[in-house]
């Protein structure tokens, strides 16, 4: 009977074993496995079950699929706020460039269900939205709905129609109070915060945007900011921040800072310190850069309103229409002015040493602004349009790539200060309205499996400006896995699978 007891203990034990071998259903084995919440930064193995990470252990495990990282980096999944391409070819360029979670928190949308809704079940990557200031505005001035993404839905096209009212002119009383209503609305429907992109429209009341903050405030969300004045001369682009940084600490509402040497230009260096001293005195202001000397937009945008010369320090010369790639002179500046005015130009306008002091900034997270990506006539592409096709700034497709090449080859940051400046420092920002976010951003047991898994002796953005390389796929990207599932293996897409979940305040 001992005997019979003896060996049915034994075979539980062996059968114990093999199933804490097989329980995992996927593993990634060698990895420099980089946490930055923790600082981990040391070569581990990773176990995955369902969506998220179970294990990461430098012992040896096993499972049902197995992806050897030896001599990559694991890193948590990158998270980008400031995705505007979130039609399918866009999203798909930018998964090779390691974005696992994929946001609009600049321009927004409205309504918050119409967007949702329209990525629910073909996101390769992760999404969400804040309520779009900018689209209430739309709505209310020109009478143009943005079924979603003003981007994306063209809505902007249509209010080129109606004379631009929502970029000109200012709300009434009775505006301010049904901007107020929708916003509040949104919010209620999931948007991640409130996206003000007030550059956009400068002109706009200042009674109106402090209503923003108050509304953030009594709903328990935040701000983000395109914000005023896109200059050197005054009013200039650092007085448009200290706005919205006076309007996060007044309302105690925390704020993200959007791409901060677009705005401040030569100022940067003074805009960084004011945001530092900001945190330093309790607030809580998240900027960003992303690391390019050029920058993209709408050509109806205010910033090119007359004056925008002196304002820029650019030229005609200085400007390039993304449809032909024709450097614009003062005749068809004005022609598409008119007759395009949805249509994208690129400028260039910041800097070097400005831009790596905001990206090379320890607590300045990375965001693409990556605009959508069109073809020749400004529509979307396809999904399996090549890479290369789409046209824009080259930012859509390699701003992660190409920072980490700049931060790694730099030195001044350790690793996991390099990594958290591309996932965790968003997480953490966002953690308190959208609470799933607290298992983002990490790479340790209990968090969703979102991974990015790179080269960092090969990693870099290959897209240019030049017409055939503004798309093309970030180098060094050899996994990328989102919610348990790999979307990219061996540097090779699985165009089978559709990942992404929504991401929403209160969830």
């Amino acid at each position: 009977m001992i005997r019979t007891i003896t060996m049915a203990v034994a075979i539980g034990v062996m059968s114990n074993i093999v199933s804490a071998e097989e329980r995992y259903d996927l593993v990634i084995t060698g990895a420099r496995v980089v946490d930055p919440e923790t600082m981990l930064d040391q070569v581990r193995n990773i176990g995955i079950s369902g969506n998220e990470i179970a294990i990461v252990t430098p012992n040896a495990i096993s499972g049902a699929d197995v992806i050897d990282a030896s001599g990559l980096i694991a890193a948590p999944g990158f998270i980008d706020f400031h995705a505007h391409g979130q039609d399918p070819y866009s999203e798909k360029v930018s998964i090779f460039d390691g974005r696992t979670t994929q946001m609009d928190l600049e321009a927004g949308a409205l309504p918050l269900s119409d967007y949702y809704e329209a990525k629910a079940g073909i996101s390769l990557a992760n999404y969400g939205a804040s309520v779009g200031h900018a689209s209430a505005r739309l709505l209310l001035m020109d009478g143009v709905e943005s079924h979603g993404s003003p981007m994306m839905t063209h809505a902007l096209q249509k209010a080129g129609k109606t004379g631009n009212q929502w970029s000109v002119n200012q709300a009434t009383d009775e505006q301010l109070d049904q901007i107020d209503d929708l916003v509040t609305d949104g919010i209620h429907n999931g948007g991640l915060g409130i996206g003000v992109m007030v550059g956009y429209y400068p002109s706009a009341r200042s009674e109106g945007i402090a209503r923003m903050a108050r509304v953030a405030s009594d709903n328990h969300s935040f701000l983000t900011t395109h914000p005023r004045y896109l200059s050197n001369i005054a009013p200039s682009g650092v007085l448009g921040q200290q706005e919205f940084i006076a309007l996060s600490m007044a309302y105690d509402v925390p704020l993200v800072l959007h791409h901060i040497p677009t705005n401040a230009l030569s100022d940067t260096k003074a805009a960084l310190a004011m945001v530092d001293r900001g945190n330093a005195n309790g607030a809580t202001i998240l900027g960003e850069a992303f690391p390019y000397v050029k920058g993209s937009s709408f050509i109806a945008a205010e910033i090119l309103s007359p004056g925008w010369q002196e304002r820029t320090g650019m030229d005609y010369s200085d400007l390039i229409w993304v449809e032909t790639g024709e450097t614009l002179t003062e005749e068809t500046f004005n022609k598409y002015r008119a007759e395009r005015p949805d249509g994208f130009f690129v400028m260039e306008h910041i800097k070097e040493p400005d831009m790596m002091a905001a990206i090379l900034h320890p607590d300045i997270i990375i965001g693409s602004d990556g605009m959508p990506l069109v073809d020749d006539d400004g529509h979307s592409l396809p999904f399996d349009a090549p890479f290369g096709a789409g046209l824009g700034h080259p930012r859509s497709a390699g701003t992660f790539g190409k920072y980490l090449r700049i931060a790694i080859d730099d030195g001044t940051l350790t690793m996991p200060q390099i990594i958290a400046k591309t996932a965790y420092l968003q997480a953490e920002f966002l953690e308190p309205f959208a609470p799933s976010m607290a298992k983002r951003g990490r790479l340790q047991a209990g968090t969703f499996a979102d991974i990015t898994i790179f080269d960092p002796d090969e990693v870099n953005g290959m897209a240019g400006y030049d017409a055939g390389t503004n798309s093309l796929a970030s180098k060094g990207f050899v996994h990328v896995i989102v919610n348990g599932h790999p979307v990219i293996r061996d540097g090779e897409l699985n165009a089978d699978v559709h990942p992404g979940e929504a991401i929403r305040a209160g969830q």
